[in-house]
């Protein structure tokens, strides 16, 4: 328990949660050293990397992402 005069760390912000799925796929070993490296480098995690990496290439190819409150529908 704590006492009266120590203080209590604060839990950091939750991220927002999406809903996932298990991609299953294969990546060269080159691939998977570098990404491993980077994670490590920018404290992040493989889930995150890849997940903005595929966002960035649909979106560069014109495949926009609906956001949380969008409905998908062009306004």
């Amino acid at each position: 328990m704590l006492e009266a005069t120590e203080k209590a760390v604060a839990m950091p912000p939750q991220r927002p949660r999406f809903e996932r799925v298990q991609l299953n796929t294969r990546v060269r070993v080159e691939i998977e050293q570098t990404l491993q490296r980077f994670v490590v480098d920018h404290n992040t995690t493989v889930q995150s990397s890849v997940d903005l990496a595929l966002a960035e290439f649909l979106e560069a190819r014109g495949y926009r992402l609906p956001r949380p409150d969008d409905d998908g529908r062009s306004r």
